[in-house]
């Protein structure tokens, strides 16, 4: 029988989208949900003369949509997510030589006419009995969230991405893949940086305030079915990039700030930085999450919580194109692992 414990989840990177490849990495911590239904039956009414609705079930198309939930996300896994959402065929440079300390630049272009032509990948999800394998898959929607805990408590980065491909096929895993080695990423070592424009992002640190975030980023990324011999989608498409970052800050002087820049009729131009360090690679730069999003205050909440009498603001920056800058939102990721 099937065992809980012997169930994974394993990906390969696709050289031509929706040519299914072997795995080559396993994903580390990922929840294992029940495999997703990727069609939906549907009976005719037939009319015949019988007291029954229907005689038949048809399918007319497949599509897998899917959650991929790591509780303690980790950095090697970054290149991955944005790779499949932002911004695909990136080679990434090694800041400190010999050090293996890869910068991944997944900015996405904003221009028209310009593709950020995200990879793709094969999955395969299952336990020791049997593996399920999905192909042309690629991540629409990507999640990074964490909370500051209040003690020696743990404080994970929680990674979700929602994942559409082809449909699910009964196969075999690709053996002999390696467990992942991680480096986890701490909520207690995210900073936030405040800024008004692009050129000076990154600059100012509101320090000791940040409580919690989210950073929710959607990649635009979609399947398109158009008629053909295959009841799958045979291309996506590359829509509407949007980005917002959610925060809890202690209601200090700098949290009020940010009111008052809400308040502000006309709003100008806010750029918030999220970056979480994590500990040196060899004797290189440090692991590193950074995600900048440029936009205005959707919303700004003083008091809108609080811990142990001490008061909270809650706020949401929600993500706009700047035409000086011409961006909207900025990733750039330092891990050990130079491929995905």
């Amino acid at each position: 029988m099937g065992d809980r414990f012997f169930s994974k989840f394993q990906y390969g990177k696709e050289t031509t989208r929706g040519t299914a490849v072997a795995a080559t990495k396993m994903l580390g911590g990922a929840k294992i949900s029940a495999i997703s239904a990727d069609r939906k039956p549907r009976t005719p009414e037939e009319n015949v003369g019988v007291r029954a609705t229907g005689l038949r079930k048809l399918v007319d198309q497949y599509l897998v949509k899917e959650t991929i939930s790591i509780s303690d996300g980790y950095f090697q896994i970054l290149p991955l997510l944005f790779g499949c959402g932002l911004k695909g065929g990136i080679t990434p440079s090694m800041t400190t030589v010999g050090q293996n300390d890869y910068l991944w630049n997944f900015t996405p272009s904003m221009a028209s006419g310009v593709a950020n032509n995200p990879d793709s990948f094969s999955g395969q999800k299952g336990d020791d009995t049997q593996a399920f394998l999905a192909d042309y898959c690629m991540l629409e929607r990507i999640k990074i969230s964490g909370q500051v805990a209040q003690g020696a408590d743990a404080a994970p980065v929680a990674i979700e991405a929602e994942m559409f491909g082809r449909q699910w096929t009964p196969g075999s895993f690709t053996g002999a893949i390696a467990i992942p080695v991680a480096t986890s990423m701490s909520a207690k070592l995210a900073r936030v940086y405040l800024d008004s424009s692009w050129a000076a992002m990154g600059t100012t640190e509101i320090a000791n305030a940040l409580r919690s975030f989210e950073i929710d980023i959607l990649t635009g990324v979609h399947a398109t079915f158009s008629g053909s011999g295959n009841k799958y989608f045979n291309k996506h498409e590359e829509g509407i990039i949007g980005a917002q970052i959610t925060m809890t800050l202690e209601g200090k002087t700098a949290a009020n700030a940010i009111y008052t820049a809400f308040h502000t009729d006309p709003q100008v131009l806010q750029v918030v930085k999220l970056a979480i360090n994590g500990p040196q690679i060899g004797t290189g730069t440090p692991h590193n999450l950074s995600v900048a999003v440029g936009g205005m205050w959707e919303e700004v909440v003083p008091l809108g919580d609080e811990d142990r009498g001490n008061n909270l603001h809650t706020m949401v920056l929600g993500g706009l194109y700047d035409a000086t800058g011409a961006k909207m939102i900025d990733v750039q990721v330092t891990t050990n692992s130079n491929a995905y």
